[in-house]
Order: structure tokens, then C-alpha cells, then sequence
């Protein structure tokens, strides 16, 4: 006996229908969820583990290599920095306060900063933990526009002078308006606040680790 050619072909087209349909009850079937992690309560200390690139050296102001400025931005502050997060429209760049709670610009030269209190560097020598000042950030920027070799010296030719005016307070006065200064500050390339015994404990420089 021959076989049932269309006996055949209808098992073949309920298969078909079978196997589209086992397909698309899975595609519709929900996913199953992943089990619900409790939040936890953020606490200071610890590590944190970077995977990053091995940096010509450590010292900021002496490279323009952002494999030596990525680090950095995780682990120093400035002044200001740029506004970052989900809500924000991209390509602003709003500048908000970092070391800086407040600053008044009392004519288009002059920019004064008031700093957070309380700001501490680490409980480690040569710093021990002390709390960061205005001398800090006038130390840091003259040594920026001032050291041999930094190549990001330019970005703050229009300085004239950085004053401490009291303990928390730090006064800017430029050469020439200049529109851009508070970028420059907030710039995660450039000027992060440094401390003066750090570097004098280098011998000069902050390039070994």
C-alpha cells in the first residue's frame, strides 16, 4: 500500500502549528524575575576596585594623560564640578558647588568662594586627617599655573591672583573677564585640590603612588 499523502501533509501542518504555537506562548510568557536584593545602608570606608589603565604617574598637574585624570576623578575633589545625573538635559553642563558651598562674583574679574567646613582629608600621614582650607586651593592653583612642565598650564592664563581671605574663604581675580572660568574649575582634567604636604613629602612631585 502507498501512504496517505495527504494524511501526511495535514500531520506536517499540525506540527507546524503546534511548534508556532509552543514558540509563541514562550515569547509571551513572562519573564521570570530576579530575586529582590534589600537595600543596604550606605557606610564610609572600604575599597574600591577600579579597572582602569596604568598611568604614566600620579602627579595631576604634570600630565595631560587621562589615564592619570580618570583616577583622579574618583578620588579628589575640586572646587566645582559639572551637574551629573538621569534628570538632566545633555550638553548643559551646569556648573554646582564641590569643596566651593557658595561663590559671589562681585565684577566680571573677581570670583569669591566660600568652602564647605568639616571637609577632611584622609586620617593617613602626612595629613593625618586634618580639614581641608582656603591655603589648600591656593597652594593648589599656584602650583598648577606655576610648576615646570604642566602642559594644562594655559587653561588659567587669565588668572592674576588666589587670595585666602579667612579660613574658608578664597578670593580669584583674573586678568581679563573670561567666560569659561568656572568650566576650567570644574573640569575633571584639570585642577583638583592637592595638598601641600603631600607634595613636599615627594620631594617636589606626586608622580610615584
Amino acid at each position: 500500500m502507498t501512504p496517505d499523502l495527504a494524511h501526511v501533509a495535514l500531520s506536517r501542518r499540525d506540527l507546524l502549528k503546534l511548534g508556532g504555537g509552543a514558540l509563541a506562548a514562550s515569547a509571551l510568557a513572562p519573564a521570570i524575575a530576579p530575586p529582590a536584593v534589600s537595600a543596604q545602608a550606605p557606610k564610609r570606608g572600604g575599597t574600591l576596585s577600579l579597572r582602569l589603565w596604568d598611568p604614566p604617574h600620579w602627579d595631576p598637574h604634570l600630565t595631560v594623560s587621562y589615564k592619570t585624570h580618570i583616577a583622579y576623578s574618583f578620588t579628589h575633589s575640586r572646587l566645582v564640578k559639572h551637574k551629573a545625573g538621569p534628570g538632566l538635559q545633555p550638553g548643559l553642563f551646569s556648573v554646582e558647588g564641590d569643596l566651593a558651598e557658595s561663590w559671589t562674583q562681585p565684577n566680571e574679574n573677581t570670583y569669591v568662594f566660600k568652602l564647605r567646613r568639616g571637609v577632611r582629608w584622609h586620617n593617613k600621614p602626612p595629613v593625618n586627617g586634618r580639614e581641608l582650607d582656603a591655603e589648600d586651593v591656593v597652594y593648589t592653583l599656584d602650583r598648577f599655573r606655576t610648576v615646570k612642565g604642566n602642559a594644562n598650564a594655559y587653561m588659567l592664563a587669565a588668572l592674576d591672583r588666589v587670595e585666602a581671605l579667612d579660613k574658608y574663604t578664597v578670593k580669584f581675580t583674573l586678568k581679563e573677564s573670561y567666560a569659561w572660568f568656572l568650566d576650567i574649575l570644574a573640569n575633571p582634567m584639570a585642577v583638583c585640590i592637592v595638598a601641600k604636604e603631600c607634595v613636599e613629602k615627594m620631594g617636589g612631585d606626586l608622580k610615584k603612588p
